[in-house]
């Protein structure tokens, strides 16, 4: 058998292959600078993209003031750097000498557990912060103000939903609490959902508690309902919620039924999309998730008068796998999303993105909605910054 060698190269040849490769990059650099102000497709680029947003410098400014500042400094170096061809690959050989010999993220806020789970830091944060008495006072008052908002939208004959979402943290404690240092008690760590969801039903709020939902199925399946790699629940946390959100639905309405989902699964070791965030934002070389996750398929059916509702739901990351299930699978074809509220919006039987920035504008129709599901993870309420609370001062015309 003929075995197949590379040819050999002169020192001659390997000199010319360097000055080639060393000139190449300018060059390449020099052309996506030209051409990003023109044909941004004609960009060269060498490797997969990054994951992860980074803060832009200042725009450069024709200003005495901008270069005594430096900010046309730091505005041209950010477009060089961002022209370079091989930034991506450069970059991601980086972050993986890091990782594999020092343990160490190229992403800023990743913190690793136990178990090879990874999480962002706020999420640890927020956990190890949890005090019961500091929260009695702002939890009984977002309960009264979402007691405001539900009455607000059942008088114009609508159903309103108050959705809590699980962390990561709170699921998997004991991937982290003995990693870092945590001043919380455990009690206020794993009371505070049961205390505020006691507030709401005292309240009257329609709350459905999916992040109980989700912690109690711990254990009982040969994986989390958290990737390791991941910091969103994972797809069978999402069908148990969409069934409850169903359920709620149900109850609260005086007409057809909509009908549960109907699932299987089937174990993959591909993790992908959201089971695999946390590990892609690392941007290393070669990401290779070693841990099981579930995917699921939902039974197919024909839809009814359920594809005309109106529905808007409003929340943060934990929304987006959550409202495709139920746009597709339930056949909730009139579903809008809002990110965040103001972020962008998607919907539709296929839930596609419909735009990528709201205006107050957009989000007054939400008090119309034949449904409202109001999302807010266990990690932030109460939250007089947030998005939930946005929404209610709009719509209750608060200043």
């Amino acid at each position: 058998m003929t075995m197949f060698r590379l040819p050999s190269l002169t020192r001659k040849q390997l000199f010319a292959l360097t000055i080639a490769v060393l000139l190449a990059v300018p060059v390449g650099t020099a052309w996506n600078l030209f051409a990003r102000s023109f044909a941004p497709k004609l960009e060269l680029r060498i490797g997969r993209g990054l994951r992860g947003v980074v803060e832009p410098p200042k725009p450069f400014q024709w200003s005495w003031q901008a270069f005594a500042n430096g900010d046309n400094q730091r505005a041209i170096a950010y477009a060089v750097t961002q022209a370079v061809p091989i930034r991506n690959v450069l970059i991601r050989v980086n972050n993986q000498i890091r990782y594999k010999l020092f343990g160490q993220f190229g992403a800023p806020g990743v913190l690793r557990g136990n178990d090879g789970h990874l999480i962002e830091k706020a999420y640890l944060d927020e956990y190890c912060a949890r005090d019961l008495v500091k929260m009695e006072a702002p939890a009984r008052l977002w309960a009264s103000q979402l007691k405001e908002l539900q009455d607000l939208l059942e008088s114009r004959g609508h159903v309103f939903i108050y959705l809590i979402t699980p962390s990561k943290v709170a699921h998997f404690p004991e991937a982290f609490v003995d990693r870092y240092p945590c001043a919380s008690t455990k009690r206020d760590r794993e009371q505070k959902v049961p205390v505020f969801v006691a507030m709401l039903k005292q309240a009257g709020v329609h709350v459905v508690d999916g992040a109980a939902l989700t912690h109690s199925m711990k254990g009982k399946y040969p994986f989390g309902m958290f990737p390791q790699g991941g910091v969103h629940w994972n797809q069978l946390a999402v069908a148990y919620a969409a069934n409850a959100l169903i359920a709620e639905i149900n109850r609260q309405r005086n007409t057809r039924v909509i009908a549960p989902l109907e699932w299987t699964y089937k174990v993959s070791s591909n993790a992908v999309g959201e089971d695999r965030d946390l590990l892609d934002l690392l941007n290393i070389l070669l990401p290779q998730p070693a841990y099981t996750v579930p995917v699921v398929s939902y039974a197919p059916r024909q839809c009814g008068p359920e594809a005309k509702l109106d529905v808007a739901v409003v929340g943060g990351s934990f929304i987006h796998v959550l409202s495709e299930t139920l746009a597709r699978a339930a056949c909730l074809h009139g579903l809008k999303s809002y990110n965040y509220l103001y972020y962008g919006q998607r919907g539709g039987p296929n839930y596609k993105i419909l735009k990528r920035r709201m205006t107050a504008a957009d989000i007054l129709p939400i008090g119309n909605a034949d449904i409202v599901i109001l999302e807010e993870n266990e990690s932030i309420f109460p939250n007089p910054k947030g998005h939930a609370f946005e929404l209610y001062k709009l719509l209750l015309r608060k200043n």
